[in-house]
């Protein structure tokens, strides 16, 4: 397991990378014969490795363990992962099954922060795991067709996940795995715990009187430093060397068995039953259960493509609209700003305001005419009848304003709704995906008080009355961090524009 891959050397196999060979739909239909034919057994426990080892890096455990998927719901987060890798190895990722695996993929890592190289070395792994597993255990190691054919698999379910920087080359991906296990692969707390519940969930299926002794049998497949970083005792090499003449000795029969018996039929993971889910599974079934309602919600699917921004209050939505406005040039529609214009002097709504809360509250500064907002705020964020009168009065001509706003622009190819009450307000209907600008809860109430002038009561006054953000991170499709400063909230911008092919279109 803890072998290094050899570079690739040139063959007569190797015009393979030339030829017509290369072109997706081989690589595809090559993987699918690896995946479900060839070396079923093989490459199911290849990427289980694989799993298993981006639990030695902190940032990936992390994260795991913060969404519990993984210590509360282990059996369902395996096969829910099984399965949609499985479904992309057997109808290939730009088949209609292999889109609809891959967009609800990025609308599951969306919901998260995740950074771009922890992404890439689990690109990675799906590449070097399979081939240096069967070069250890296999009946036969890969050549070097295969290793490329698997290599241009997996680049291309990256490049339509959106993931940027992926290498050109099998050497070059390799080249990366062995070294960001080097620089990021350490010890932590996060490590052990999720690798523990993921273990007891492989091992549940065995009897409890097997369990000690397989448990040292899988940990053996791991080198002394993975075990380390997993919190792991080192395996012992008489163990480790046991296991593998084992494996051995399993391949060869294997491989014996298919050459008397070549297999007829496919045997993906996809294609049996499991235990979450029984003989058959749905898509719609998949992912963590706080996520369902959202991943499931109809969306618009209309030719033009909505990105709905939101955050919550000084979260820096704002900033980031401003952005993809001025920087991107993509055309903006800014629920704050068609709240404060249905409340302009003379309108129907403010008479209505000042009818309930009388003359006292309009501005007295002249360059701020008109109700003033800032009184107004104090009264609706301590009061929640009060807010929910002025929402039902202000929340129609929003809709109203963006209904009219998106049907002057229904030729613009792409249209941002900055909405800060997305989520609340029931407006996801209107957008093709969802972006949310996220930040530490003491970032946003300093942030809110330096951009309002306003005393830390009244900010978390206002702060709470909008959804609390751990509820909106599950139900959004990318995660944009604001935890540093302006240059990286535009770099990260630029990656997701970059992704997702958007070069920015001007207004119509």
């Amino acid at each position: 397991m803890a072998d290094s891959i050899p570079t690739p050397e040139p063959s007569p196999l190797a015009a393979y990378s030339s030829a017509a060979a290369t072109s997706s739909a081989a690589a595809v239909a090559l993987c699918h014969q690896l995946a479900g034919c060839r070396f079923p057994w093989d490459i199911t426990r290849s990427l289980e490795l694989a799993l298993l080892k981006t639990f030695c890096l902190p940032s990936i455990s992390g994260l795991l363990q913060r969404t519990g998927e993984f210590e509360q719901r282990p059996r369902k987060r395996y096969d829910d992962t099984g399965l949609m890798v499985a479904e992309l190895l057997r109808c290939g990722p730009d088949s209609e099954r292999g889109r609809a695996v891959i967009a609800r993929m990025n609308r599951i890592h969306g919901a998260y922060a995740i950074g771009g190289r922890d992404y890439l070395y689990v690109l990675s792994s799906f590449v070097c795991e399979p081939i240096r597993w069967l070069a250890r255990y296999g009946w036969r190691p890969l050549n070097p067709q295969e290793e490329q054919a698997i290599f241009h698999f997996w680049r291309l379910v990256g490049e339509r996940m959106g993931i940027p920087a992926i290498p050109q080359t099998l050497a070059e991906l390799v080249a990366f795995n062995q070294a960001y296990e080097a620089e990021a692969f350490a010890s932590a707390a996060s490590n052990r715990r999720v690798a523990d519940a993921t273990l007891a969930m492989l091992l549940s299926d065995w009897p409890a009187p097997l369990r000690p002794l397989l448990r040292r049998v899988l940990t053996s497949l791991l080198s002394g430093p993975e075990a380390a970083c997993l919190g792991w005792p080192q395996p012992p090499s008489l163990l480790q060397g046991s296991v593998l003449l084992a494996l051995r000795c399993r391949s060869r029969l294997a491989g014996l068995w298919q050459r008397l018996r070549p297999p007829i039929d496919s045997r993906f993971y996809s294609q049996r039953p499991t235990p979450s889910y029984g003989a058959s599974f749905q898509l719609e079934q998949l992912g963590p259960p706080a996520m369902l309602p959202r991943l499931n919600r109809a969306r618009w699917s209309g030719q033009q493509r909505r990105i709905g921004l939101t955050g919550g209050i000084a979260s820096g939505k704002s900033r980031a609209g401003d952005w993809l406005e001025r920087q991107a040039g993509l055309p903006l529609l800014d629920a704050d700003l068609y709240a404060r214009q249905a409340l302009a002097p003379g309108s129907a709504a403010a008479a209505a305001v000042l009818e309930r809360y009388g003359q006292g509250l309009l501005s007295s500064s002249p360059e701020a005419a008109g109700i003033d907002r800032a009184a107004l705020g104090r009264i609706v964020f301590h009061d929640i009848d009060e807010r929910r009168w002025l929402e039902q009065l202000i929340h129609p001509l929003v809709r109203q304003r963006f209904d009219a706003e998106l049907a002057r622009l229904r030729q613009a190819p792409l249209v941002v709704l900055m909405i800060p009450l997305l989520f609340e307000t029931g407006l996801e209907s209107l957008c093709s995906e969802v972006w949310l600008v996220d930040c530490e809860p003491e970032q946003q109430l300093a942030r809110l008080m330096a951009r309002d002038g306003c005393g830390e009561a009244d900010a978390k006054a206002r702060i709470q009355a909008q959804w609390p953000i751990e509820r909106k991170r599950p139900l959004t499709d990318l995660l944009i961090d604001n935890r540093s400063d302006l240059q990286a909230l535009e770099s990260q911008l630029r990656q997701a524009l970059a992704a997702r092919g958007i070069s920015g279109h001007r207004a119509q």
